[in-house]
């Protein structure tokens, strides 16, 4: 059997103290998209009613500074034979709400992802010249700061000296260039308006590490350009009815399953613009999604990308990719109590891969369902968001989901277009397992390539 248990530490990146006996509940949401930074937040409400956490109450903690303290959240799973750990969710306290009757008494605190705190960062004006550099250095550098623009100021938690650490889930690389001309805003707005939607990325915090010495990490993941993550780090999970749980197949609740088309999501039509001198933006239209939707505008006008052709692909790469209109599954949900009950200890490594903040996101799920009067069905989905609600009764995740083929790119023996007759017009991202791109073929959906 599996079973579920979770540790909540507050404080200091190096020593927090663990708070987890005195949780009453919490819940995590946790958001990604393309062209968008991910979001995380935690509401964890606390038992107080030996007054500890009253602030000048004369408790333990009645000093704290709380604004200044780290929340870190683990799941503990194990199968018999030893916990698992695995990071959840990790920020910074950014509320403190005390109940007290005088008789019981509770707090509720909500704790942000790091890079909301530190996005706050006003950015200097940048006077230098124009430069083109890696995407990926590009963040490394500008997620902490860069000369002519300043620092960001992380909370230091204890420590001194605040590092970034990108993964780069795609392996893509891509070149951005730098714009020459002044800027007013904060770093937030650097990153979305300039960096993020000139790889057309999926990028979100995950953990925030004690280093060695003085230097404390906030991590973040990348998957620039192609979407999509690199056989090494996809974790693949498929959720059915209760009695056809076997192998690593997870549970989930038909009551709570959705499906919607996805309307909100559509593009027919793409307005970007570089950061190269003399640009303007550039408009994609897809004439058969306005000719059937109207137009659906998406609009990057301060974007760091290099040249006209660069800026010409992102534009046509986002109508080719969302012009359509789908029904898709929009959410899903699954209880741990489920997983003991119903999951294979085989499913175990699926199930923390499914909890954690870095391998639980932005991944292939695949759901077979059978609505009523209907026949069955199998859809394939991709994770762009979880609710994680925690009790002392039961943890239940309820799945954001949008639809797969928009939202990854076919990639040689692995991916295998269904139906027939139907242009997979997205050449410039079809890639293989290792990373090679390839650029120079349509494919036909109901051929496997390879």
């Amino acid at each position: 059997m599996i079973s579920t248990a979770w540790d909540v530490n507050i404080g200091t990146v190096a020593a927090p103290t663990d708070f987890s006996t005195r949780v009453m509940s919490m819940n995590i949401s946790q958001t990604v998209n393309v062209n968008v930074f991910g979001r995380g937040v935690a509401t964890i409400t606390l038992l107080n009613k030996d007054g500890a956490l009253t602030p000048g109450g004369g408790g333990t903690y009645s000093s704290t500074d709380w604004f200044a303290q780290g929340v870190f959240i683990s799941a503990l799973t194990n199968i018999g034979a030893g916990d698992t750990t695995t990071q959840v969710f990790h920020g910074i306290i950014t509320d403190f709400n005390l109940y007290d009757d005088g008789v019981f008494s509770t707090v509720t605190i909500t704790a942000q992802d790091g890079y909301v705190v530190g996005g706050r960062t006003t950015a200097a004006l940048n006077l230098f010249p124009s430069v083109s550099i890696n995407y990926s250095f590009a963040l490394q550098v500008y997620l902490e700061g860069a000369p002519g623009y300043g620092s960001v100021f992380f909370p230091l938690m204890g420590k001194t000296d605040p590092d970034i650490l990108v993964t780069n889930l795609s392996g893509e690389e891509l070149t951005v260039t730098t714009p020459a001309t002044a800027f007013t805003g904060t770093f937030a707005d650097i990153w979305q308006q300039g960096l993020i939607p000139a790889a057309a990325d999926i990028l979100w915090p995950t953990t925030i590490e004690n280093k060695s010495g003085t230097e404390i990490e906030y991590r973040v993941n990348s998957t620039p350009a192609t979407l999509t993550r690199l056989l090494a780090n996809r974790v693949d999970f498929e959720f059915v009815p209760q009695s056809s749980v076997t192998g690593t197949k997870f549970p989930f609740d038909i009551n709570d399953f959705t499906q919607e088309f996805n309307n909100d999501d559509l593009v027919t039509e793409a307005q970007y613009q570089g950061s190269y001198v003399g640009s303007a933006a550039i408009t994609s239209t897809n004439t058969t999604g306005t000719s059937a939707y109207g137009s659906r505008t998406l609009a990057f006008t301060s974007t760091w990308l290099p040249d006209v052709a660069t800026v010409t692909a992102m534009a046509t790469n986002m109508t080719n990719r969302y012009s359509a209109a789908e029904f898709t599954p929009a959410s899903l949900s699954l209880k741990a109590s489920q997983v003991k009950a119903y999951c294979a200890d085989a499913a175990h490594s699926q199930w923390y891969n499914l909890l954690g903040i870095s391998s639980g996101l932005w991944q292939k799920a695949s759901i077979t369902w059978t609505g009523s009067g209907a026949v069955s069905q199998t859809a394939t989905s991709c994770i762009s968001g979880r609710q994680i609600s925690v009790t002392p009764e039961d943890t239940v995740i309820s799945l954001s989901l949008l639809n797969w083929t928009d939202n990854h790119s076919f990639i040689l023996d692995t991916d295998i277009l269904g139906g027939t007759g139907i242009t997979y017009n997205q050449p410039e991202i079809i890639y293989d397992e290792n990373g090679w791109i390839y650029d120079d073929a349509n494919v036909e959906q109901g051929d496997r390539l390879g």
